[in-house]
């Protein structure tokens, strides 16, 4: 067991920081382990074995924080058009953002740092949302993100927290009690690959193009509209150049973790890959909503959103203006989000992937690239506005 002092196995851990900030004799340390992952370790010398770590671990105790489901769902696009375009799905996870932030409250999500790591922040405005806003496709570090969090909760100030289900989980056991000001959002996640893992994507870009990379979007609605282009924007002897859609190693990544192959163990065995969700409200990607809703224009995104409690239907009813929304069915998104029902599957790949990554890491994730010849004529096509309307014309009419 966790609490009398030995350190969790991988697939029981999901590395929320939640036991290292809870004890009260600073007896564990966060450390990466052999495949990058953070984990805990246990100083047995500092241990007083008071159980602290084992109540506030989001893998031992989902039941006391996934709510019953309340089958209300939409599909929803934000107004906004400049925002709508910044977002990873529909914009709103920035709908709710500014809400908070102008009844005085803070916000709380990941964000890159300006070496391109991946932690967990608070932000008190506006332009502090643009780098929490898009989807990122690895585990963020939150460090002492619960901590700082509980501070601000007891100020009186409104927070609003965004994490996949296991970090929701990992901050409402650390508060161990309701704070009516906090506010959540899970994200529906397939799993996280270490940081190590994206490192190695961006190190082989900026040798290829002889640069640094400034900053990175998974999803680049600038090109392709809604999809799940990447994009990197690197400096190079002064000159900031963009790169989309068609860089190799970028989709080598994206494919590496869409199959699953390289993401912590404790995500295969995901509690709250499920439609009783931790968060007030869920956020994700209405993919398909065209097979189920009819919406005159899905090309900027489409978000889909699960209203969990009480508190978020409130604050649903006071922000919903702000939106285009549609009533959904839960089980039309469960068909296209199957982490609504069950953890992703462990793919054979895990076994061999970071065997392989440690020997060659840029071996291992060009070996996930598979060239297309029509993906790089739509690329092509769709940098020309007239024919990325008329393919998108196209499309809606073949769902008809």
């Amino acid at each position: 067991m966790f609490f009398n002092g030995l350190t969790p196995q991988p697939e029981k851990c999901c590395g929320c920081e939640g036991c290292r900030s809870i004890c009260p004799k600073a007896a564990i340390s966060m450390t990466t382990d052999k495949d990058g992952f953070v984990m805990p370790e246990v100083n047995n010398e500092l241990c007083i074995e008071c159980g602290l770590c084992e109540k506030v671990c989001p893998m031992f105790h989902s039941a006391k924080v996934i709510s019953a489901e309340t089958g209300k769902a939409y599909a929803a696009v934000s107004k906004n058009d400049d925002i709508l375009a910044e977002s990873s799905s529909g914009g709103i996870f920035s709908i709710i953002a500014d809400y908070v932030l102008k009844n005085g409250g803070v916000v709380s999500g990941a964000s890159f740092d300006d070496n391109l790591r991946l932690n967990h922040t608070i932000v008190t405005d506006s332009d502090g949302i643009d780098k929490l806003r898009g989807s990122k496709y690895l585990q963020s570090i939150t460090g002492d993100i619960y901590t700082r969090i509980r501070d601000i909760l007891k100020s009186g100030k409104m927070v609003y927290f965004v994490g996949t289900g296991c970090q929701v989980a990992g901050l409402k056991l650390f508060l161990r009690k309701e704070y009516d000001n906090l506010i959540t959002s899970d994200i529906l996640c397939h799993g996280v690959p270490p940081q190590a893992v994206f490192d190695e994507m961006i190190r082989v870009v900026e040798s290829k193009y002889g640069g640094k990379i400034i900053k990175y979007s998974f999803r680049d609605k600038s090109v392709w509209g809604w999809s799940c282009n990447s994009s990197s924007s690197l400096i190079k002897k002064g000159n900031r150049l963009l790169y989309r859609g068609n860089e190799p190693m970028q989709q080598a990544y994206f494919n590496a973790f869409i199959k699953g192959d390289n993401y912590r163990e404790s995500c295969y065995k995901c509690p709250y890959a499920q439609s009783r969700r931790p968060g007030d409200i869920t956020l994700g990607d209405y993919w398909g909503v065209e097979h189920y809703i009819s919406i005159p224009d899905t090309r900027k995104g489409v978000s889909a959103l699960m209203i969990n409690t009480p508190k978020g239907e409130s604050l649903w009813s006071i922000i919903s203006g702000n939106a285009d929304t549609y009533t959904a069915s839960l089980e039309d998104i469960r068909q296209i989000n199957k982490t609504l029902t069950s953890p992703t599957p462990r793919p054979e790949g895990r076994d061999i992937f970071f065997v392989r990554f440690h020997e060659n890491p840029a071996k291992t994730l060009m070996s996930y690239y598979r060239p297309s010849k029509k993906r790089d004529l739509l690329y092509l096509l769709k940098r020309n506005p007239l024919t990325s309307k008329m393919i998108s014309l196209i499309k809606k009419l073949s769902h008809k």
